[in-house]
This record gives structure tokens, sequence and C-alpha cells, in this order.
């Protein structure tokens, strides 16, 4: 308890003035008429990595708080046709590869919070795009008592080894890739503790060179009578 309790107070402390040093780089860069390529590379360079850690102190922030049990959810019905078509609009407009959705003409209805399953799945999906060169897709399938989201990529893949421990903090499948320093190392594990916060489940399956399928899997949402 502790230790979730330090985590938290000093994710806090150190977001304000690292919050503060981002905004006046950011404000050097847009006056950075009068320096050099190599001065604006460094300040370019110096504001990607502010960012970076930043993101990384709410990452942690968001686990303490999912760890002491002060993370809040607004459950309510969540219109899931809806939300997977934001998601992939919004994703499109950054990525190079096609980004689609495959979902029934029914409106499949959820009972989760909107906000936090939106950051789920746009996190899913970024991950998606950075390790495949090929497609992803957003599949929306129901049954009688759940929901599921597949998010499919057709990229490398990941090994059995790597499965096992995917969900963990700071866990990174590929340390010797050059695109793992984009991420923290700690959206899986938020993935999980949010929709686990929903009452719901996130799975995997992977097979090394054809891809990755993560799966959520929530509750249906029943109206009462």
């Amino acid at each position: 308890r502790r230790d979730r309790e330090f985590n938290a107070d000093v994710s806090h402390e150190l977001r304000t003035p690292l919050t503060v040093v981002a905004g006046y780089l950011q404000s050097l860069l847009r006056r950075s008429d009068n320096l050099s390529s190599h001065q604006q590379q460094a300040l370019a360079t110096a504001a990607a990595e502010t960012d970076r850690t930043i993101r990384m102190l709410q990452d942690l922030l968001d686990l303490a708080r999912a760890d002491s049990g002060n993370l809040h959810f607004r459950q309510g019905p969540v219109f899931l046709n809806t939300l997977v078509a934001e998601v992939v609009e919004m994703s499109q407009k950054v990525s190079k590869c096609p980004v689609t959705a495959i979902a029934t003409t029914d409106d499949v209805v959820a009972l989760a919070d909107q906000d936090r399953l939106q950051q789920v799945l746009i996190n899913l999906v970024d991950n998606a795009i950075k390790y495949s060169d090929s497609s992803v897709e957003l599949i929306l399938e129901q049954t009688a008592q759940q929901a599921t989201i597949h998010v499919r990529d057709r990229g490398i893949g990941i090994s059995l080894q790597h499965q096992n421990r995917i969900f963990e903090r700071f866990y990174r499948a590929d340390e010797s890739s050059n695109r793992s320093r984009d991420g923290t190392g700690l959206g899986l594990a938020i993935a999980k503790s949010l929709i686990e916060g929903m009452n719901g489940r996130i799975t995997l399956r992977s097979k090394p060179g054809e891809g990755s399928i993560f799966t959520i899997a929530l509750p249906i949402w029943k109206p009462s009578l």
C-alpha cells in the first residue's frame, strides 16, 4: 500500500513541473526561426521526451488509482457500433495502413465506461499499427451474454513466451525494436486494469509472422424493466 501511495504521490508531483517545461519547450519551438537546425532538432527531441515522460507519469497515476480502488468508472449503455466507427475514423487520420471495422448491422450495446473503453481501443489500435505494415481490423460481435471487440493485425506477431507476460507492467515483447521506445511499457497493463474495472476481460491470441488478435469481452447492457 505504501508503494502504491508513493508512486501516486511522486507521479502527481512530477507531472506538474514537467507540464510547465513542456509548455515552454513548445513555445520555443514555435519561435525557433533564429535557431540552427541542430538547435531546433535538440528542442524537438527534448519536447518529445518530456511529453513521453508526462504520459508515463499519467499511466503510473492511473495504475496507482486502479490498485487502490480509486479509479472510478461511469458505467452505462455504450453503443459499440458507433464507438468502433469513431475509433476507426480517428485512427485512419494518423495511420498509413488501412484501419477498418467489421460489425453486425444490429446495435451492440455493452455495459461499460465509454471514455475508458475508447482509451483502451485507441491504445490497442495504435499498437497494432505500430507493429504491422498491413491492415488493422476492429471486429464487433455479440452473444446473448457478452459483446466482444477484436483488434486484429497481420503484423510481426508475438511469441508464446512473451504472450504470457504481455500485460505485465513495463514489459516489452521486443526490447531490440526501436519502435518499442515509443511507448512506456504500461499501455497494456492499463488496458487490462480498465477492462477488468468494467467487469470485462481482455485476452490475446498471436502467432509470430502472422499477427495478433486482442479481444475485449464486455457484459451486454440489459435495461431494467
